[in-house]
Order: structure tokens, then sequence, then C-alpha cells
């Protein structure tokens, strides 16, 4: 017979951990309030890029930290209301802003995201998904020189991790997108590099897959945890339940469940903006491109040019500020001829980081048969397949592929 598992949250990181706990054997009921991957799953800019294994605690941020903290620069805006309730965190985060530090971190996000981005194209072609990709590469853009240099430290870091990229001159740049404006002043192709057409319809791809093996997807508002002898008391609006093994993925609101635990919040909530606009008349972009200086990315969709916004530090359910998207929207237009922007309000997601980047992966500290998946950052949809996997090893006892102590959720939630 086999054995029952629960897990909380249907993003992609919940995804992944139900599919591979079902191949491992178990019987998976995945609960979540909406559809596979419709709630921050769905709006990033779709990137499974081998050069996602840049901390965001950067020393090159500290000459410029005065601009930050006063919202002069558009990649972060910190919700002024909530400084003082986040100061411990933005104390710890910039304490890690040393350069052994990040190279050291940066090692522990390059060999989950190697590995996950390997598992992601096995999956996409098991899921039959190979029409959501677009070319292979991804394009970091620099408009001036000095900004490509301050991030030498990010070059280092790839090199050390063996990922491949390439310098591109603006001549370059040009050939490889034509109909981008000649802005730039230098460019970096991270060459192996994919990505998605339709995040949200990726997800539902491998959650089909999970449902076409047995797996149960159930819709449901979770409310309580508590434990109960060995096993554990869930309840949503649907009523009351024991769970004898339950895995917690639920993004930004894992806290306010395992808070009822004993438990602190470790997160900061970065919350990103994303708009629509229309392709400009005869106008192509074949991949997706970081515009470095005006803080912004833009990737072809299946609904037209995605953008995504820098990080809003503020509050999980504070009010939106359209403040990234309206600051954005004429820097597109002098890097590219779009259309019309065609979403009427911004999309908002919630993306939760502690001070390291680093997801919290693994057993609960002081409590059993309860594991923890969230905290992944900008990387959700990069790290969902790994995540996955380790959970699973967690579960089964199967032996893990590397050390997986960066990633312990102790180091933030101390037992």
């Amino acid at each position: 017979m086999k054995q029952p598992v629960v897990v909380l949250g249907a993003g992609i990181v919940g995804i992944c951990c139900a599919l591979e706990l079902q191949r491992r054997n178990y019987q998976v009921t995945l609960i979540d309030r909406r559809g596979p991957g419709e709630e921050t799953s769905s709006g990033n800019a779709g990137i499974l890029s081998y050069s996602n294994i840049t901390p965001l605690a950067d020393p090159s941020l500290l000459p410029r930290l005065h601009r930050l903290i006063l919202n002069l620069d558009d990649d972060w805006l910190v919700h002024y209301p909530h400084l003082m309730s986040l100061f411990p965190w933005l104390l710890r985060f910039v304490l890690r802003c040393r350069r052994e530090t990040y190279l050291h971190d940066g090692d522990a996000m390059a060999a989950l995201t190697q590995a996950s981005i390997d598992l992601h194209k096995q999956w996409i072609a098991e899921a039959r998904a190979q029409e959501l990709l677009n070319r292979v590469g991804g394009l970091k853009l620099y408009r001036h020189r000095q900004t490509f240099l301050r991030d030498q430290l990010e070059r280092e870091l790839l090199d050390r991790c063996a990922v491949k990229h390439t310098l591109l001159d603006p001549g370059q740049v040009t050939d490889l997108e034509p109909d981008l404006k000649p802005i730039f002043a230098q460019g970096v192709l991270i060459d192996e590099s994919v990505s998605i057409r339709n995040p949200e319809k990726l997800c539902k791809a491998y959650a089909q897959m999970f449902t076409a093996a047995g797996g149960q997807i159930r819709r449901a508002s979770v409310q309580s945890l508590r434990q109960s002898a060995e096993a554990w008391e869930l309840t949503t609006d649907q009523g009351t339940e024991i769970v004898s093994r339950l895995v917690v993925c639920m993004g930004a609101w894992t806290p306010e469940i395992i808070g009822q635990l004993g438990y602190s919040n470790p997160l900061a909530i970065e919350r990103g903006y994303n708009t629509i606009f229309s392709p400009g008349e005869s106008a192509n972009l074949s991949g997706p491109i970081f515009d470095v200086d005006a803080s912004y990315v833009m990737a072809p969709m299946d609904m037209g040019l995605r953008v995504t916004t820098g990080s809003n530090l503020t509050r999980r359910e504070a009010q939106p500020n359209p403040r990234q998207v309206a600051r954005v929207i004429p820097r597109v237009r002098e890097a590219f001829p779009v259309g019309e922007v065609i979403t009427q309000d911004p999309w908002l997601g919630r993306r939760p980081t502690v001070p390291d980047t680093l997801p919290l992966i693994g057993p609960a500290p002081r409590h059993e048969n309860l594991w923890l998946a969230f905290a992944h950052s900008h990387m959700g949809l990069t790290m969902g397949p790994i995540t996955g996997q380790l959970i699973a090893n967690f579960i089964s006892g199967a032996k893990q592929p590397f050390s997986t102590l960066a990633c312990d959720p102790a180091r933030y939630l101390q037992a």
C-alpha cells in the first residue's frame, strides 16, 4: 500500500514536490486555494537560466546603499511604513554583501540551479510541452560600460561555476536581436539557458502529468495546522483531516502556517510587477532580455511581450504600488519598438526571500513528519524540480545528490 503525503501549495515548487514524491511511489494529494501555477508562479519572466546563481546580497550594492534606501533607483523600492519591521532582515542582508560570502552562496545556488534546469528539460519533454520554449539563451544588456564593470564579480562567479556565457559588443548584440535599438554598450549571452513562453501553462503541464498518474489536486484554503500525536491535524475551509506526512510549499504564505507551530517569519517579501506590451509592427524579440540599467526584464510570451520589474520590499498584502511599472514603461520604449500596453492593471506577485537568497528545503527543525520548501526568491520556477527531488529524498531516505546544508531550514528557523 502506498504511503500518503499531503503537499500544501500548488505553485511550481509544490507541483514539483508532488510529482517527484509520486514517482517514489507515494500517494500524494496537492492542496491549494487556487489552481496549479495560478499565483506567484504565473507571472515571472519564464527564464530557466544557468546564470540564476547570483545572490541578491551583492557587494556592489554597498556603494549605492543610500540610493536604495532613499528609493532613487528602480531595481529596489522600499516601503517606508514597513522599514522598521524589515530592519533585522536588512541588517542580515547587508552583512552578507561581502565577496567571500557572495561566492560561497553562489556556489550553493549553482548546485541547485544546474541540476534543476537539467530536470526541467527532461520533464518538459515528458510533458510534451516543447512548444512553450523560446530559443536557447538569455541576454543581459548594459547601456553603460560602468554598469558592466560593476558586475565583474557576477561574471567571476559564472566562470567559477562553469556557466557558459559570451561577451558581446554592440554589433554582436544587434546581430543577435536586430530590432533592439542601438543603445547598448555591452551584452552578455548566457549560452545554454532556455525560457518559457507561458509559465502558468508549464505548471499546468506538470500538474497534468501528476494527475494522469493518479495524483489528486484539491482546491481548498488552508486555515490551521497543529500536531496530533505523530500526525498532523490540518484544517481547511472544507474541514479537518489527519495527515501523516506533510510538505509545506506555500511561498510567501508559509510563515502564516508554520508560525502556528512557533516558528518565526524569516522572510522579506519582494513584490514584483509585470505588464504586457503588444509587439511593435514588424518587430521581433527572439528571447528574454535583461536591461540592467533600466531595471526590467522583457520576455516574449504567448500573450505578448511581458515586462517584469525589480523588487518592492513591503508587506505581503500592502496596497499595490505601480511606481516601478510606470518608470519602466518609457525605458522599454527607448530600447525596443513595442506597441501598446495591453494589460489594464499590472500583475502583482509576492516573492519570498531570506537574506542569503537560498531557499529553505528540508525537514522542519523540531517537528517530525513535516518538511518545508519555500523562500525561493526569484528562482522558484528555476529551482522547482530540484526542490522536489531533494524533498522526496528527505522523505524516502534516499541519498542527496549534493550537500543540502546551505538550504537547511534550521539556519533561519532555530530549533
